[in-house]
C-alpha cells in the first residue's frame, strides 16, 4: 500500500521472504523433478551426437538414428518444461504469498494455485522467451561462426565430448555475447518475476502485469538492483555445476547422474527462494491495488479449498 511503500527495511523484507520460501519448499522438489530429466537427456544426446558425426569418417546410420532420437526426446522434455513450469511456479508463488499475507490461514493445495494462474503465467513465460531471443539469436550466430572456423582449421581428428563447447566458451566474441546476454536476461528476469508476483497477488493480466512490473522496478530501482545482483551471483556460482556434463568434464554415467540431481536440486531451491524474495519485496513496496476478479485472490482459492476439503487445508 502507498503508506507502506517504505515500511519494511531490506533486512526485514529478506527475512520474511526467506521464511515464506521455506513454507513452499515442496515447490523446490517439483522444480528439481521437472529439470533433472531434461539435463540428463541433454548430456546423453550431446555425447551421442559427438559419436555419430566424427570428422573424416562416414557417419554410422545406427549412431545417427540414435542421436536423432535423443534429440527428439530432449526437445519433448524441453517443451514439457515450458508448459509445466508455469503450473509449478503458480503453486510456489501462491504458497509464498499465503505465507506472507495470511500466515495463520491454512494454504490451498499446491496445484490449485498453479491451475488458477496457469494461463497468465504461461503467457508471461512466452513473453520472457521472446525477450530471450534477443540474446539467443546473436549467440547462435557467433557459435555457428566459431564452428565454421574450427571446421576450416581442423586436422580431421575427432573432437572429444565437450571440446567444442569449451572452445566456444573460450572464444572472445562468445564471451562478450554471453556476458551481455546474461546481464540482459537476468535484468529482464526481474521484471518477469515481479510481473508474476502481480499476477498471483493481484490477479492482473499478463500484459498489464509486465507493464506495471517495469514501473515498479523503476520506482524501486535500488531494491530491485540488489535482488538482481544476488540472483546474478547465484546463477554464476551454480553455472559451473551445470556445465560439468556439457563440457565433458564428468564422463562417468553414474557421476553425471549425481551431478545433474545435485544441480537440479540447487536450481529448484534457489527458484523457491527467489520467488519468496520477489514476492516479499513486491508486497512490501506495492501501491494500493484492488485485486482483479474475486476468483483470482488467494483468499478465495483457500476458502474454496477448505470448503471442499471439509475444512482441512494443506499442500498436496
Amino acid at each position: 500500500m502507498a503508506s507502506n511503500s517504505r515500511a519494511h527495511g531490506a533486512g526485514q523484507i529478506a527475512g520474511r521472504g526467506l521464511a515464506a520460501a521455506h513454507d513452499a519448499l515442496v515447490g523446490a522438489f517439483y522444480l528439481a523433478l521437472l529439470h533433472a530429466p531434461l539435463q540428463i537427456a541433454s548430456a546423453i544426446q550431446q555425447r551421442a551426437q559427438y559419436a555419430a558425426f566424427i570428422p573424416g569418417e562416414e557417419p554410422d546410420p545406427g549412431r545417427v538414428a540414435l542421436a536423432v532420437a535423443l534429440s527428439g526426446v530432449t526437445f519433448l522434455l524441453g517443451m514439457a518444461v515450458v508448459f509445466v513450469f508455469p503450473l509449478v511456479q503458480g503453486g510456489i508463488l501462491g504458497l509464498v504469498r499465503n505465507g506472507l499475507e495470511s500466515p495463520d490461514r491454512p494454504p490451498a493445495p499446491f496445484w490449485s494455485y498453479g491451475r488458477t494462474y496457469y494461463f497468465r503465467l504461461l503467457g508471461s513465460q512466452g513473453l520472457m522467451l521472446l525477450v530471450s531471443l534477443v540474446v539467443v539469436i546473436p549467440a547462435a550466430a557467433v557459435a555457428a561462426g566459431v564452428a565454421v572456423q574450427r571446421a576450416a582449421t581442423s586436422s580431421g581428428e575427432p573432437a572429444a565430448p565437450g571440446e567444442i563447447n569449451r572452445q566456444l566458451l573460450q572464444h572472445p566474441a562468445m564471451i562478450v555475447v554471453l556476458i551481455i546476454g546474461v546481464m540482459f536476461t537476468t535484468a529482464s528476469g526481474m521484471i518477469y518475476w515481479v510481473a508474476n508476483c502481480r499476477v498471483v497477488a493481484d490477479g492482473e493480466g499478463t500484459l498489464t502485469a509486465w507493464r506495471r512490473a517495469a514501473t515498479f522496478c523503476r520506482e524501486n530501482f535500488a531494491a530491485v538492483l540488489v535482488l538482481w545482483l544476488v540472483n546474478l551471483v547465484t546463477g554464476v556460482a551454480l553455472a559451473p555445476v551445470g556445465l560439468l556434463g556439457q563440457l565433458g568434464i564428468v564422463t562417468d554415467w553414474w557421476a553425471l547422474a549425481a551431478v545433474v540431481i545435485v544441480y537440479a536440486a540447487l536450481i529448484g531451491y534457489w527458484g523457491v527462494v527467489l520467488a519468496g524474495l520477489c514476492m516479499a519485496l513486491y508486497l512490501a513496496r506495492r501501491k494500493s491495488v484492488i485485486p482483479v476478479g474475486g476468483d483470482s485472490s488467494l483468499e478465495s482459492v483457500a476458502a474454496s479449498s477448505l470448503t471442499t476439503a471439509g475444512g482441512v487445508g494443506g499442500v498436496s
